[in-house]
């Protein structure tokens, strides 16, 4: 149970918090950007169509089965293309506050819908359910894992953000590379890392890549890149 508890508190709990903090911040109008960017690019247009290939394309299916290494790649870039693409068009067009605070919350709500979603909903169901105890595990290491997806997406939200203030855009082509390496990695280092320990050269991976780009958005706030 102390798992499943652990990722209530990381992917329900803690964005809840933020979003409460962000309203008393006067800061919640870049967070629900930030939620409606990861909703719109995810769940109602990058999914649907993924599952939609894999329930009606065979050519969709053989790649997946003759080329994991590409078929990776491609999901993972795909992810970029969508969410960076939602993340760019949500601040050029719709946040008027471009300041760094801006870009962390908008980060903050866009990992924090994902974790809700991802994590925090599968975590609500099991909670008083009988079989909870044996998924206890599993669950306090995707409330870890949601932890550092969360600073990923606010490292992210910097990047595309000074996009969007010096007007370059070769900013949001990095963080497409940046996301879609980092989810590729996800189909990719299965397929030679031993079952044993993929989960947690995984978890390491994403944590390192994460921890990379929030000190990176630190350094931007401190350097005075963004005010």
């Amino acid at each position: 149970m102390a798992g499943i508890i652990f990722a209530l508190v990381i992917s329900v709990g803690l964005p809840l918090m933020a979003l409460l903090y962000s309203y008393y911040k006067k800061q919640y109008i870049p967070f629900v950007l930030g939620v409606l960017a990861f909703v719109v690019s995810q769940v109602l247009i990058r999914i649907p169509i993924l599952q939609y290939l894999g329930e009606h394309s065979t050519t969709y299916s053989m790649f997946n089965a003759t080329q994991p290494v590409l078929f990776a790649i491609v999901i993972g870039l795909s992810a970029g293309i969508f969410e960076e693409f939602a993340r760019f068009t949500a601040m050029y067009f719709f946040m008027k506050q471009r300041d760094w605070q801006s870009g962390f919350w908008f980060g903050l709500g866009h990992g924090g819908i994902e974790a809700v979603l991802f994590v925090g909903i599968s975590a609500i169901n099991l909670l008083l359910s009988p079989a909870a105890i044996a998924y206890s595990a599993d669950f306090f290491i995707g409330g870890v894992e949601r932890f550092f997806a969360m600073l990923l997406h606010i490292g992210l939200s910097i990047i595309v953000l000074q996009g969007v203030v010096r007007k370059r855009f070769y900013y949001i082509l990095l963080a497409i590379i940046i996301h879609g390496f980092t989810d590729a990695l996800v189909g990719i280092l299965p397929l030679y890392v031993p079952q044993d320990s993929v989960l947690i050269v995984l978890e390491v991976t994403i944590a390192i890549i994460a921890l990379a780009l929030f000190s990176y958005s630190i350094w931007t706030k401190r350097k005075g890149v963004l005010q």
